[in-house]
């Protein structure tokens, strides 16, 4: 048998990897619809830029209140650092007491803020619009 033949006994190289105008026209017509079609769903998908910016101010938060107890912490173990030097005392006393002080201190301003923001969360949740399956604003 010949190499690249049919059966017929044509020879059938020269006609691969053409491509009639009829399928070009049908592959575009079939990419440009599943095109159309990625671009709904990723529209649909997309979160709305508010979202993204809600998330970006929870995010500044969660570091303000992280930041307020290493910076109360880190204070704290300063100050009992520089006391322990300035009266040379035998241990490293006032560092242990002013660390605690300064945790003590991060968690309080820690639990202030969060209570702040709850409270601005219940706030916006009591201004929002009812909506008809809400049994509290219903009436």
């Amino acid at each position: 048998m010949a190499t690249g033949g049919s059966e017929d006994g044509k020879d059938r190289r020269s006609e691969r990897g053409t491509i009639s105008a009829e399928d070009r026209a049908s592959i575009h017509n079939r990419l440009s619809d599943l095109d159309r079609r990625l671009d709904d769903v990723a529209r649909r998908r997309a979160p709305p830029v508010q979202d993204a910016g809600e998330r970006g101010a929870a995010m500044g938060q969660a570091f303000k209140i992280a930041l307020e107890l290493v910076v109360g912490v880190a204070f704290g173990a300063i100050v009992g650092w520089a006391l322990d030097r300035f009266f040379g005392t035998s241990g490293p006393w006032f560092l242990i007491v002013f660390l605690v002080l300064g945790f003590a201190a991060g968690m309080l301003n820690v639990i202030r803020t969060a209570q702040r923001l709850q409270a601005q969360s219940e706030q916006l949740q009591r201004s929002a619009p009812s909506v008809k399956d809400d049994p509290e604003k219903e009436g």
